[in-house]
């Protein structure tokens, strides 16, 4: 898969730069990720977890917005569940139906907001695919809704957005963390204000970032805090040690490197880079938790499959340019292999557990 996976960068890189039919290597492409997506190993981690859902939800005609016996409690992916087991009651169903939807959304964004659509595929299948839309099936619809929302942002349409947000809200509690981003917009970031940030957002981390974290816990119930600031989650934490740290400050710092050169290519620019920020800032702030860090910056942190396509064009010639191409790409297959690696160990790990209990 690691091989393929690398092929298939390789492929895309040099079709973006020298075909016109990115459209339907791009469509293709989706179609693709949504077999491997519904046919993926039952033992995929959390795999088990929402075909148990999806078991236990009732068919839409008897669906309640009041029930309380549903494995996840967001009602808008217990609803979904239900939409889908009324057409057709099968496991294999489900999760291509949940995969097509997520893939769906997702060209719909990079054919709107992607300059250069398979680079931006790429990057998110090595970046994001293998986290989210193999095993956070819930996170991976919010995101997209939310993703797909920036339009509004930019038109400053506040109650549109928010709607995007409510929506994507009921897929996953998490989108709620897109709501701020609205305001945290409208300033305007200068490019030594970002390098400030990041270096408070460090400072904060250590000292105040406790603090912050019990107030959070006494009014986030329903993101589930106390979960992700106890326990494994703050054991594994590899705080500002983190190389997803100084990866995205990377990114982003190159992004606002080349904002001369680039950012007449997209009246998006500036969002992508303020989004960027505010993701970076979340990483580095809550570097103390694994999950609540991952799973709170992931959100925005999708922009970079449109920041990247972007700086490609900073290069105006050509080894230059391919210099760039092959250091993100062999960025992007390193990110991919390890996820896949780690994985296929959780899979065969849990592969011999049931057949040890079988045998016990």
């Amino acid at each position: 898969m690691i091989l393929a996976f690398t092929l298939f960068v390789v492929f895309c890189f040099w079709l973006s730069l020298n075909s016109q039919k990115q459209n339907v290597i791009l469509t293709i492409s989706l179609l693709l990720i949504v077999v491997l997506i519904g046919f993926r190993n039952v033992l995929w981690n959390d795999t088990q977890g929402y075909i148990a859902a999806f078991r236990q939800a009732p068919d839409i005609w008897h669906f309640s917005i009041y029930s309380s016996d549903a494995v996840y409690k967001e009602k808008g992916y217990h609803f979904l569940a239900s939409m889908v087991k009324t057409i057709w009651d099968n496991d294999r169903f489900y999760l291509l139906a949940m995969g097509a939807l997520s893939m769906f959304l997702l060209y719909k964004i990079l054919r709107y907001y992607c300059l250069l659509p398979l680079i931006g595929l790429c990057d998110y299948m090595g970046r994001f695919l293998l986290n989210r839309d193999f095993i956070q099936i819930r996170s991976s619809l919010a995101i997209l809704i939310v993703i797909y929302g920036l339009k509004f942002v930019k038109e400053r349409s506040f109650w549109k957005y928010f709607l995007c947000v409510l929506i994507a809200s009921q897929f996953h509690q998490m989108a709620w963390i897109g709501l701020p981003f609205y305001f945290f917009n409208l300033i305007h970031f200068k490019n030594w204000h970002i390098v400030c940030g990041l270096v408070l957002a460090a400072v904060f981390s250590q000292t105040l970032g406790p603090s912050i974290s019990n107030v959070v816990e006494k009014y986030s119930d329903d993101l589930d805090y106390a979960t992700y600031t106890s326990g494994a989650y703050i054991e594994e934490a590899l705080k500002l040690k983190n190389p997803m740290i100084y990866f995205q400050s990377a990114v982003l710092l190159l992004y606002c490197y080349f904002e001369g050169k680039i950012k007449k290519l997209s009246s998006y620019y500036s969002i992508y880079k303020n989004a960027y920020f505010y993701s970076t800032i979340i990483l580095i702030f809550f570097c103390n938790y694994t999950a609540l860090s991952g799973r709170t910056s992931t959100i925005f942190a999708t922009v970079e499959i449109f920041m990247l396509p972007m700086m490609v064009f900073a290069f105006k010639k050509k080894l230059p340019r391919n210099l760039f191409l092959m250091s993100i790409g062999l960025i992007i297959i390193y990110f991919f292999a390890y996820k896949y690696t780690n994985e296929i160990n959780n899979i065969n790990r849990a592969a011999e557990l049931i057949i040890e209990f079988r045998n016990s």
